[in-house]
């Protein structure tokens, strides 16, 4: 039997490809009536890292906490399963592209999440890995546009006025960079970077290729020698994984189940490590043995090295906590 790793050894090992003790396992949730609150939002997250006992801890602040501060009007909900909307947008006309001011990451919502990183890493005191969460330049600009129908408007402003769009991209960009410094310096070792938009559902492969991916490559480079670990998480369905699968990150997470790039046609597109395996539907619904199958088959497929076991994105409130805890069992059974 291998000596037992501790959390961080393990996730460094299957960032490198090399063997490990058990397969490394990452659960998060969000908290809807939670993540205004720097301490609460850390105390219910640490809950739940302790509850199963698991790896890697993804932060989820609320989805919208990146657009607040640039004067997004927000709803949000009475429970922790409404997703706040954004009812009232940034973006009114292509002329509101370039007048994006640069953010003071230090204050406002931003400032909110800081205390929310400084809260887990003094809770953890380096005993496990955090990645906090940030999204994509374009993704933020989905935001931007509201909600509902943003996509569409992004896409109508990215095809009528290319060049406001570009400006905009360009603040977007050098506001989320000075704030992922912001993160690492608070204490996050490193970023869950996140992007909706790579799919064929919004947009044609040379719209992501001139608005997509530049930016985040110019952003990764800029994480690259200074976050310790950077999961890119690709959300939604028929995406263009082979756009963002050579992207300088250490894991890929995405919807295996769902996107139209399962774990084996991933293995064959990139070598970067991947995340996940977990089906959303199966832990919400399935039974434990749905859940304990849909596992071992995962880390069938994947492998045993550079694979993470984890949801295909956040996992559903109402999931029982006995389907989380049959996704850690399978992990358990890969000891060696």
């Amino acid at each position: 039997m291998m000596k037992t790793m501790s959390k961080w050894e393990r996730v460094e090992a299957t960032i490198k490809g090399n063997e490990v003790d058990r397969v490394p396992i990452s659960l998060w949730k969000h908290y809807h009536l939670q993540d205004r609150d720097p301490g609460r939002l850390a105390e219910v997250t640490l809950n739940l890292y302790r509850q199963f006992d698991i790896d890697l801890i993804k932060l989820t602040p609320s989805g919208l906490y990146f657009i607040q501060d640039w004067g997004a009007t927000i709803q949000f909900g009475r429970d922790d399963d409404f997703l706040p909307l954004a009812v009232r947008p940034v973006i009114q006309k292509a002329e509101d592209w370039a007048n994006l001011p640069a953010l003071d990451v230090n204050n406002g919502a931003l400032r909110r999440e800081l205390e929310m990183i400084k809260n887990i890493a003094a809770g953890l005191n380096g005993e496990a890995p955090f990645l906090m969460t940030l999204f994509s330049p374009l993704n933020i600009a989905y935001k931007l546009c509201g909600d509902k129908v943003s996509g569409k408007l992004l896409v109508e402003y990215m095809r009528q006025s290319p060049e406001a769009v570009h400006a905009g991209m360009k603040i977007i960009r050098d506001v989320t960079i000075e704030y992922a410094n912001a993160c690492m310096e608070a204490g996050a070792p490193g970023f869950f970077f996140a992007t909706q938009m790579a799919t064929t559902d919004l947009m044609t492969r040379d719209e992501y290729a001139e608005f997509g991916r530049p930016y985040d490559l110019q952003l990764l480079e800029a994480l690259e020698g200074k976050s310790q670990i950077t999961m890119l998480h690709v959300c939604k369905e028929n995406l263009m994984f082979d756009l963002v699968a050579d992207y300088p990150v250490d894991l890929i997470n995405w919807a295996a189940h769902t996107s139209g790039t399962s774990l084996t046609d991933a293995r064959k597109m990139t070598d970067t490590p991947l995340a996940g395996g977990l089906s959303l539907d199966t832990l919400l619904n399935g039974s434990e043995e749905d859940v304990l199958a849909e596992a071992r088959n995962a880390i069938a497929d994947a492998g045993r090295t550079g694979f993470m076991l984890a949801p295909d994105c956040v996992i559903k409130g109402p999931s029982p906590d006995a389907n989380l805890a049959a996704a850690r069992q399978a992990v358990e059974e890969t000891v060696k």
